[in-house]
């Protein structure tokens, strides 16, 4: 009776460890779980890196512009601070006074403020 009972624990056992055919084969579906979490990952973290790239590049576009912008402004200021002086100077030629371009300059800003 022992005997028998040994003979059906050791075949027992020896089946959960060995396949109990040559086709038989058990599949680790934590791999494929892993594989799949991994590549969500990833996904997410290129997702998340293509966002941050395009927020720079977009900030930068931004200040670009807005340098052009105050570039423009400037010229713009220099181009009409300079017709006043001329303007400036002109009418002081008519009368026969001289002014320094310092002077000009400062008559120019007193205008322009």
């Amino acid at each position: 009776m022992i005997s028998a009972v040994r003979i059906a624990s050791t075949r027992a056992a020896r089946m959960t460890v060995v396949p109990r055919a040559v086709g038989a084969t058990r599949s680790f579906a934590i791999g494929d779980a892993l594989s799949n979490k991994e590549k969500v990952e990833e996904d997410r973290y290129i997702r998340a890196r293509e966002a941050q790239i395009a927020e720079s590049r977009a900030r930068v576009a931004e200040a670009e512009a807005h340098a052009a912008e105050l570039a423009a402004a400037d010229k713009a200021k220099m181009a009409a601070k300079s017709a006043t002086m001329q303007e400036i100077a002109n009418l002081l030629a008519t009368t026969g006074d001289v002014v320094s371009e310092a002077g000009l300059a400062n008559l120019a800003a007193l205008k322009h403020s």
